[in-house]
């Protein structure tokens, strides 16, 4: 484990944060959650950065939550929610735009932090999953609502529910990715959007990312009131077992 989860970096008038625990895909643990959120208040002081991009190190984006971390207290996870919010809000809410650049897998709340960007750049194989339901879990990190608001309802629904692999090309065509590029080249092609960022109006950019601000409110709030209740649940700890044993889950009717 990566006793430095974020590595933070200026390149030019662009800040790239790259989420920095490869050995483990890059987990989003609370230290990673509060790091990037510290970041983006940095970021949003300095007026001199014009773009922002998140990306993984060692050739993946991020696998998703840290299940180790999953079984605490109703009551932590619970204020765990209102952190989550408020990282959402920097990110889908702030002054200035927010690039993904993935390669690899983005699975999880790593799905979910991709899909609050402002644009998805993707390498050609990488791959995208909201694997929730492996574990008994519903979607998190706002993806209930950053999700359809990308591809449509009928479409994230499917994702959400199945917890099926979706391809880069997939992903591209149903609009998860805005832009696909050769594998290795994410980070190379988010920095020249973010070069063009700077011949853009920053006011103006601010006004329009504005309007989206709190718009995943309603979603996290609803994380915060059920999944707590989810995780807690017998099925859940079955989940955990399951992947930490490496065989499907035997999930119970409930």
């Amino acid at each position: 484990m990566s006793d430095q989860p974020l590595l933070s970096k200026r390149i030019d008038n662009a800040l790239v944060l790259t989420l920095n625990d490869p050995a483990r895909l890059n987990p989003i643990r609370v230290a990673t959650r509060e790091a990037i959120s510290k970041a983006l208040e940095e970021a949003e002081e300095d007026t001199s950065i014009r773009a922002i991009i998140l990306t993984g190190a060692g050739g993946n984006f991020s696998s998703g939550g840290d299940i180790s971390t999953m079984d605490a207290p109703a009551r932590l996870k619970r204020i765990n929610f209102e952190h989550v919010k408020h990282m959402v809000n920097q990110i889908t809410g702030g002054s200035v735009p927010v690039i993904a650049a993935v390669e690899g897998w983005a699975a999880g709340a790593g799905l979910a932090v991709a899909m609050m960007c402002d644009t998805v750049i993707a390498g050609s194989s990488a791959r995208f999953m909201a694997a929730f339901p492996k574990i008994g879990l519903m979607p998190d990190y706002g993806l209930l609502a950053s999700l359809p608001a990308r591809v449509g309802q009928s479409r994230a629904r499917q994702i959400m529910l199945y917890a099926k692999p979706v391809s880069a090309e997939r992903a591209e065509s149903i609009g998860m990715v805005d832009e696909l590029v050769e594998d290795g080249k994410a980070l190379e092609t988010a920095l020249e959007l973010a070069k063009h960022v700077e011949t853009l109006g920053p006011e103006a950019l601010r006004a329009i990312k504005a309007f989206d601000s709190g718009r995943m409110d309603r979603a996290i709030d609803y994380e915060r009131d059920l999944q707590p209740l989810l995780l807690g649940s017998d099925n859940a700890k079955e989940g955990r077992a399951a992947f930490f044993e490496k065989r499907p889950p035997n999930f119970k009717p409930s």
